[in-house]
């Protein structure tokens, strides 16, 4: 329960950058109420900082500001709803839900920022959990984990403030090059994956859009890690490896160069 200005005032703060995140995810016209709600969120904030510098947050003063950031919470919503409620949002949808490959390269880059279909992709890789606690699990428990991503496949992530990706239009994320750090990784041949790969030019990380990735993989065990990756995480690789390759044969998971 909200129980001062200030404990209002952060939760109206976090709303509106949280909702500022999914606004501007999206491709919009430059006359379009977002450039200027956008400059009131960060108006909203500037003047939070300014109370907050002044010790005066909970003062009455205070409360106008509160009111103005219910107001762009709700102008945000319903901002992001008009979106989400347009043609051009419904038709990526009836597309994404169609496996419409051909459709969905036309209308995501149209819909959402940096993205761009990308129908050529690389060898592609996903990263598989393998710390518990900041301490390696143990590898019949990793293998385990892999094998049923093989038989049920990999879902996608429906965040609403991912870039790339929205609710009703989810992704899988693949990445370029494995984690340095990590000692097993998915490794996706390009042949293998949908033809619904898309890539966001700023951080090039690589999304299929489905609603889950059902394609062959690979285990990959690379040869070394970062130790700068890794960190304070103690691990014999050597020996992590080969009880991860032996497991991972255990449970018929092909391993890559093997």
């Amino acid at each position: 329960m909200v129980d001062s200005l200030a404990t209002e005032l952060e939760v109206v703060v976090a709303d509106t950058g949280l909702l500022l995140i999914e606004l501007e995810k999206f491709r919009v016209p430059p006359t379009s109420r977002a450039a200027s709600l956008r400059a009131e969120a960060l108006g909203l904030g500037d003047r939070a900082r300014r109370l907050h510098r002044s010790g005066t947050l909970d003062d009455p003063a205070a409360a106008p500001l509160v009111r103005d950031g219910r107001a762009i919470v709700e102008q945000l919503q319903r901002t992001l709803q008009d979106i989400r409620d347009a043609p051009a949002y419904r038709a990526a949808v009836d597309a994404h839900r169609a496996g419409d490959h051909a459709a969905l390269a036309i209308l995501l880059p149209e819909l959402l920022v940096g993205l761009e279909a990308v129908p050529d992709p690389p060898v592609l890789f996903h990263p598989v959990t393998w710390l518990r606690r900041n301490r390696p699990r143990p590898p019949a428990d990793v293998a385990a984990e892999v094998a049923h991503l093989r038989d049920t496949g990999l879902p996608a992530a429906r965040e609403a403030t991912t870039w790339g990706s929205d609710a009703e239009l989810p992704a899988v994320p693949l990445l370029a090059a494995p984690p340095a750090g990590d000692p097993i990784a998915l490794r996706f041949e390009p042949g293998d994956l949908p033809p619904a790969v898309f890539r966001l030019r700023e951080t090039d990380e690589h999304l299929v859009h489905v609603p889950v990735l059902r394609a062959p993989f690979a285990a990959a065990l690379p040869d070394a890690l970062d130790p700068d990756e890794l960190g304070e995480i103690s691990l014999d690789h050597p020996r992590y490896r080969a009880l991860l390759r032996h497991a991972l044969e255990g449970v018929a998971v092909q391993v890559h160069g093997a």
